[in-house]
């Protein structure tokens, strides 16, 4: 089984920009920040961080950068097929050889837009963003909205996240849903546990799937400044290092 990417989410604004993107040039690293109007709107200081970001690296290879965009933004694009301003500055914001800086942006559908998913308009948006890959959580929420998106032909990819971003391991692991849309994995993995959960994939997927992992929750740290965990940015690095290890045992 080969990995796309090795997803790191939600680093924030009290890691070092160069500290993301040294992470960044391990193969197959993925970097993910979390867009939610709560904390990435205008003039927030995630906001500052982030743009200071996308300046940073656009003059910098192989550095993969995604959005995860929650909330009611989430829901703006779900179910009015509409991209608010401040996300569309981002996906349009281009390295200096007119590459995107953004490549993937996933969705992270609320339940009410789950339920009142738009999979028409919703398709004009992948559409008319032919050079991202859009994605989509699959989870008993949103399968339904997804099956929706699937009849209208749009290209998309799916992640596979049963806990709905609550960093909780599925007792199985679901077999890729649909043939004609790449498949990924979430819930619960961490540095420590990421070589046992690649085998347990790999038993759904087969040996030649090609697919790519996200962590989160269990990629973060408390200290004893902080109020809450917070991602780190050396088990991200433990993490991204034992994927790849496997992955050049198998």
């Amino acid at each position: 089984m080969k990995l796309r990417y090795i997803t790191c989410s939600d680093p924030r604004e009290h890691n070092s920009i160069k500290s993301i993107i040294d992470l960044a040039h391990l193969p197959h690293a993925e970097i993910a920040v979390q867009c939610h109007p709560s904390a990435m709107d205008k003039g927030m200081p995630r906001n500052v961080w982030f743009n200071e970001l996308l300046y940073a690296v656009r003059g910098v290879n192989h550095v993969n950068l995604a959005i995860h965009v929650n909330q009611k933004w989430a829901n703006e694009i779900c179910v009015n097929g509409k991209i608010p301003d401040i996300i569309l500055n981002w996906i349009r914001a281009e390295k200096y050889y007119n590459h995107p800086i953004i490549k993937r942006i996933q969705l992270n559908m609320p339940r009410l837009a789950a339920e009142n998913i738009n999979a028409d308009a919703l398709a004009k948006v992948f559409h008319d963003f032919k050079n991202q890959e859009f994605i989509v959580q699959y989870n008993e929420r949103t399968k339904s909205a997804i099956e929706k998106l699937n009849k209208t032909g749009a290209k998309f990819s799916i992640l596979f996240d049963a806990s709905g971003g609550n960093g909780i391991l599925p007792e199985i692991w679901q077999k890729p849903v649909y043939e004609n849309h790449p498949f990924g994995y979430s819930g619960g993995i961490s540095p420590e546990n990421v070589s046992q959960n690649l085998d347990k994939i790999q038993n759904v997927t087969g040996k030649d799937y090609e697919t790519w992992i996200d962590a989160e929750g269990r990629l973060k740290s408390l200290t004893l400044f902080d109020e809450k965990p917070l991602f780190d940015v050396e088990n991200a690095r433990a993490y991204v290092q034992n994927a790849n290890r496997w992955m050049r045992q198998k």
